[in-house]
Order: C-alpha cells, then sequence, then structure tokens
C-alpha cells in the first residue's frame, strides 16, 4: 500500500508540474467512465483505499484500485457535452476517411476504440477526438 501510495504522490507531482497550462484535470476509472474537474483551487488527498479531489465547487471520490488514469485538458473532454443531449448515434471515421462504425452514443464508441485520433459524426456535428 505504502508503494502504490508513493506511486500516486509521484505521478500527481509530476502532473502538477505541468498543470499550469490547461484548466482541467480529468479522471478515468476502469470501466470508463471519464469526469472532468477544474483545476482552480483544486487539492487531492488520499484518504484509505480513495482518491479526493476537491476544488470549492465540487468533490469526487475515487476508489483507487478503480481509477485507471489522470490527465491535464484543455477541455474537460465531455464528448456527450459537444453532441446533442439526447446521446443519439455517432458514426465513427479513422482521420484516413474509413468508416469503423455506427454506435449508439460517443460514449459508447470511445469505449470500443483502440489509442489514436477518430473524427466521430453525429446528426448536426462532427468533432475530432483523440482516445488515450
Amino acid at each position: 500500500m505504502k508503494k502504490a501510495l508513493l506511486t500516486l504522490f509521484i505521478i500527481v507531482a509530476s502532473l502538477a508540474a505541468r498543470a499550469y497550462d490547461y484548466p482541467y484535470l480529468i479522471f478515468q476509472t476502469t470501466d470508463g467512465t471519464v469526469r472532468a474537474m477544474s483545476v482552480e483551487s483544486l487539492t487531492i488527498n488520499v484518504s484509505g483505499s480513495n482518491l479526493v479531489a476537491t476544488n470549492g465547487e465540487e468533490s469526487q471520490t475515487f476508489a483507487l484500485a478503480e481509477l485507471s488514469k489522470m490527465f491535464f485538458s484543455e477541455s474537460t473532454t465531455g464528448i456527450e457535452e459537444m453532441f446533442s443531449p439526447d446521446g443519439g448515434e455517432v458514426d465513427v471515421f479513422a482521420v484516413t476517411g474509413a468508416h469503423l462504425g455506427r454506435y449508439a452514443n460517443a460514449k459508447e464508441a470511445t469505449t470500443h476504440l483502440k489509442t489514436g485520433m477518430y473524427l466521430l459524426r453525429s446528426k448536426s456535428e462532427t468533432i475530432k477526438i483523440v482516445v488515450r
């Protein structure tokens, strides 16, 4: 447990060194759930087996065993925000233009994609995403 906490501390410290350019910290869990938090006034603490992130506006708690990655971003990476709230169907294309499939919504599409860059097209718009 001490080794895991030390590793987490080193990761958070190294992320903080580059955080000044990015307004959001993104948390991704092993089930694919993605949550974004503003980094303004952000504090991160480890309490038992949980990571607790608080920024004055909200607080998020993650089980360390279920947290797959954290990274800073210029946007909230909320693909749902960029598409209509009804979460309609999206077509996924490789940057080469090859059609890779149709999914019920953007969140489902991203859970099936490998690391890389893709285009997601809904009825009303097309966006470029990067899957890490």
